[in-house]
């Protein structure tokens, strides 16, 4: 009873937003469990003319890239020797594993038959793609996985498994870098079959390298944005000088994106582009406002030293990177004649998800020390309690 209690007084304690989120993951929690029951047919909007709908285009296809941050920045802090932007290594390893943990979720149910999960382990077809990004996402989940265990380690102090696990920071740093490169192009190569299907502003032999670099300008946005909100509304250092450093990367990958994209467009693109008014609106504020925008934005000096104003920016690179995902995964390939739109099942569980990225992050940071920036320097004689300002979840009382 001392125990519940406990729990029961903990969670009294948590924000507002925090048991709102709760809320939300319960109600996604049921509505999953009626697509197990009632099966997909029942429960979704999914067809023969749409197989793939809101789960795919959204949990998968703009999830991974969301989720980008981790070998992104693990790549440039440990393989560039940026050593001084390590202070972001830790929360965007542990965004990049909850995005891709839930990823396997929403793809667990957006199976038909999600009990032959393990086939693709035993039954092997090389000459798919679906193959190479499942594969990968096992094996960097599973890389993610060991990368997170470094700040469990320093919570219960395992000295010598945090030894091993900061031993192996480089080798595993080069393994995210190589598998995410795998996977996030495989991402454009599903819809190079889609020739006749596509729309012509989208379909270009160059979509995996669009998805690659376009992933990694959104994992650096992601990490601004998550340092950013961590400062405002949880209490954390305010990481300003090392964003600034970032952003200054971005105005070389958005520009490297947007000359690919103008490129594969003008050169290797087949028309007719502009037939169809709703798909160029789309176009244009996918490109336009979403990297194009921001790229200016990113160019500015006073952009980037600002916090508002970088976040701002940052804030259009996702908007592009998820309006790109869904212009090329659904709205591309809509007919407009019979279109789709997801159920409330649909749009609950894909919101629950949203909901328990959130909601997962905040309980780590309050729990863990993913914002302890050296743990080698941690005396484990001593209990280690750093002192935090209390934020949106009261996390300076349960660190330690």
């Amino acid at each position: 009873m001392s125990t519940l209690r406990r729990i029961d007084d903990e969670v009294r304690s948590y924000h507002w937003f925090v048991k709102a989120l709760m809320v939300v993951v319960l109600v996604g929690a049921v509505a999953a469990m009626l697509r197990f029951v009632y099966g997909l047919g029942a429960t979704t909007n999914l067809n023969d003319t749409y197989p793939w709908g809101l789960w795919i285009s959204f949990d998968v296809v703009t999830a991974v890239p969301l989720a980008a941050g981790a070998f992104t920045l693990g790549a440039i802090v440990h393989c560039f020797n940026i050593k001084k932007l390590e202070p972001l290594v830790r929360p965007s390893i542990v965004t990049g594993f909850l995005g891709y943990s839930l990823v396997s979720v929403g793809l667990l149910l957006d199976l038909g038959q999600p009990q032959r999960a393990w086939h693709v382990l035993w039954y092997w077809n090389v000459h798919s793609p679906m193959f190479e990004v499942s594969m990968c996402i096992m094996l960097y989940t599973t890389v993610l996985f060991l990368e997170f265990l470094e700040p469990v380690a320093q919570k219960f102090g395992w000295k010598v498994s945090l030894r091993l696990l900061r031993w192996l920071e480089m080798p595993l740093a080069i393994a995210a870098a190589a598998i995410s490169t795998l996977h996030q192009s495989s991402l454009g190569t599903f819809f190079l079959i889609a020739v006749d299907k596509l729309h012509s502003l989208w379909y270009n032999p160059l979509l995996p390298l669009l998805f690659w670099v376009s992933a990694i300008c959104s994992g650096m946005c992601i990490i601004i944005l998550e340092a950013t909100a961590c400062h405002k509304w949880m209490g954390e250092p305010n990481e300003g000088l090392l964003l600034r450093t970032l952003s200054k990367i971005l105005p070389w990958t958005l520009g490297a994106y947007l000359a690919l994209r103008v490129y594969s467009l003008v050169l290797l693109s087949v028309g007719p582009f502009f037939n169809r008014p709703w798909l160029t609106l789309s176009f244009l504020l996918e490109v336009g406002v979403g990297f194009l925008v921001p790229f200016i934005m990113f160019c500015n000096k006073a952009v980037r030293e600002n916090d508002s104003r970088r976040a701002l920016a940052a804030g259009l690179v996702v908007f592009g990177l998820v309006l790109n995902r869904f212009n090329v995964s659904m709205f591309g390939m809509m007919d407009p004649q019979n279109p789709y739109f997801p159920t409330a099942i649909e749009s609950l569980v894909t919101l629950s998800i949203i909901a328990a990225h959130i909601l997962f992050f905040v309980l780590i940071a309050k729990y863990f020390p993913i914002f302890e920036h050296h743990p080698e320097t941690v005396d484990y004689r001593i209990p280690h309690r750093p002192v935090k300002t209390a934020g949106v979840s009261g996390q300076s009382a349960g660190r330690g």
